[in-house]
């Protein structure tokens, strides 16, 4: 099956102002799966022809995102900021670990947090699983999949803030 892409068009390099200041692809909100704590993606793709390693696309505020374009980049590309470039990006497939396929298997043996679980958004099941997978001790990440599927079970969207 081929992966969907996240954003597939042109947009405008720019840079941010200052010395050292870097150039970047601006992009649109994105629904994109397995942000981290800070707000980073990983993603792969291509930016016009040249194909891009794993890069990290990084908040910009407002729901938007940018990927930063290396100078090794821009080279290969012959662009600069101001100039257009097509830039198609795909979200990196992040492997499940032991806590995602222990939660996913109580899932299973829960029928009602199974389903509130599956009308979920990837980025809120992907906040579910993470919230689990940052439990320091395999103890508390017991104690998290139990919460998990009472919250669940209680239709609950969101893990605990804290």
């Amino acid at each position: 099956m081929e992966q969907k892409a996240l954003f597939d068009g042109e947009v405008r390099l720019a840079k941010f102002s200052g010395k050292g200041a870097w150039t970047y692809a601006p992009l649109p909100p994105l629904q994109i799966p397995g942000r981290n704590a800070f707000g980073l993606a990983k993603v792969t793709g291509s930016i016009d022809a040249f194909e891009l390693p794993v890069s990290n696309l990084m908040p910009l505020g407002n729901g938007r995102s940018f990927l930063p374009v290396k100078a090794e980049i821009r080279k290969a590309i012959g662009k600069q900021a101001g100039d257009t470039v097509r830039l198609v990006l795909y979200a990196e497939a992040v492997p499940l670990s032991v806590a995602d396929e222990d939660l996913l298997a109580c899932l299973a043996d829960a029928p009602r947090a199974e389903a509130v679980y599956a009308r979920l958004s990837p980025p809120e099941q992907t906040a579910w699983l993470n919230w689990v997978r940052a439990a320091p001790t395999d103890d508390a990440k017991v104690a998290r999949m139990v919460s998990a599927l009472a919250r669940l079970e209680a239709g609950m969207a969101a893990p605990p803030s804290k």
